[in-house]
């Protein structure tokens, strides 16, 4: 654990849910687009393939919802350039055979049912999810 129990409890108790969503949020980003770099930082887009850096790219989702159990799921974020993953990119049927190409068929479906799937989570869960992804950035 990185905080004290002290500082911890603090925590909790002043940081709203949204900003325990957005530090939970800014580890998983991180780790998403470093996970599949190469020892110099760089990382290929899932959709079309550019090289940069990791952290010149978006963790970007196969399946959108931002309230939905697909959030935090890793097989379903990976390194997406901004000009594929922003407004407009299109690019949902390329990750898509991406994620068919690396994890198989079954995952593409599995994704599409998560996330209708919505999911409640409490500033513990955050807290816990922000921390498990700085156990695997340290990793990395």
């Amino acid at each position: 654990m990185y905080l004290s129990s002290m500082k911890l409890e603090t925590k909790l108790k002043t940081w709203t849910l949204s900003r325990w969503k957005k530090e939970a949020w800014s580890q998983c980003s991180i780790y998403n687009r470093r996970k599949d770099a190469d020892w110099r930082g760089y990382v290929k887009c899932c959709t079309c393939g550019k090289t940069k850096m990791w952290n010149e790219v978006d963790a970007g989702h196969f399946q959108s919802g931002r309230a939905s159990g697909i959030l935090f799921y890793d097989k379903g974020i990976h390194a997406q350039c901004k000009e594929c993953n922003g407004p407009g990119g299109g690019e949902q049927y390329k990750y898509g055979l991406y994620i068919a190409g690396r994890y198989g068929e079954d995952e593409v479906l599995k994704q599409q049912k998560m996330k209708k799937e919505l999911k409640q989570y409490k500033k513990q869960d955050y807290f816990e999810l922000a921390e498990s992804y700085k156990e695997k950035i340290a990793k990395l």
